[in-house]
């Protein structure tokens, strides 16, 4: 009797065991595909921030008005508050551009806060099939999270009247909210699908993204993602509204999706078919 009871106790705690461990895995899994998703929303932030200034002075065709400062070889403008220096006027390339946000902060135009300086390197004018802009960042973060590493963009041309880009990122995010690291890095096309019926304006276009990724979480766990359904970003909303995302760590896999186009915080996970909402971080 006494065997038969150690052996029903022993089964019920391995049961236990079993249970918890595969809630602790689901965890995990919903952790690290909030992660990338939160690092991509950055990521795109800041592509789009930083294109949005950048083209506003590409727009000026590089002429230095003397009534605004501009020295011969550069020049500075403020913009939104946003202290852009342009290294050399004129069309020779490349030209460096360093997007400067201050120590305070600055609302950008998804209405998250910036701060410290993006050092944008332009090879040529975007307009030109086969042009980059390299990205790095000094002190530079997002709602606190520090971002580091660099993306490269280049421009692929136009096809069926849509541009689009190819954007190779080494992400490192410091989150703010416990100091620990993200790592993503990814190969995406961003391909333009509506400029927001304002041509010359650029922060309230909508971006189509497909690609994948690989990193490792804030629990220092790597992982794999792969975009089955192209994420959207609607203009000037702060994280992806529709699209679909397969993060895999650990052998096993999260389906992470922004729902239907709808403009909200959310999103839904699903692990071995049970599915959940959550709330996505900016």
């Amino acid at each position: 009797m006494k065997n038969l009871k150690f052996w029903a106790i022993l089964a019920i705690s391995v049961g236990l065991i079993s249970c918890n461990s595969d809630n602790l895995s689901d965890a995990s899994l919903t952790a690290t595909a909030q992660d990338e998703a939160q690092v991509s929303a950055i990521s795109d932030d800041v592509l789009n921030n930083a294109d949005t200034y950048v083209n506003t002075v590409f727009a000026t065709n590089f002429n230095a008005p003397a009534a605004e400062g501009m020295q011969k070889v550069g020049f500075n403008r403020n913009i939104d508050g946003v202290i852009i220096t342009v290294d050399k006027t004129g069309t020779e390339f490349p030209k460096t551009f360093t997007l400067d946000f201050g120590t305070t902060g600055i609302k950008g135009k998804r209405d998250n806060v910036l701060k410290g300086k993006i050092i944008v390197v332009v090879s040529n004018r975007m307009d030109i099939s086969g042009s980059s802009r390299t990205y790095t960042f000094v002190d530079f973060t997002v709602n606190d999270n520090a971002v580091k590493g660099s993306k490269v963009v280049t421009y692929n041309g136009e096809n069926a009247a849509k541009k689009s880009w190819t954007v190779v990122v080494s992400d490192t995010i410091v989150k703010a909210d416990d100091g620990k690291m993200i790592v993503s890095n990814s190969t995406r096309i961003r391909t333009r699908i509506s400029d927001g019926g304002t041509p010359n304006v650029y922060f309230d276009d909508s971006y189509s993204i497909e690609g994948s990724a690989s990193g490792i979480n804030a629990k220092g766990v790597a992982y794999t993602m792969a975009i089955t359904k192209p994420l959207i970003i609607d203009g000037v909303w702060p994280v992806f509204v529709e699209g679909t995302m397969v993060i895999t760590t650990e052998k096993r896999s999260v389906v992470f999706d922004y729902g239907d186009g709808t403009r909200d915080l959310k999103a839904t996970t699903t692990v071995d078919g049970v599915s959940k909402t959550i709330s996505l971080r900016k």
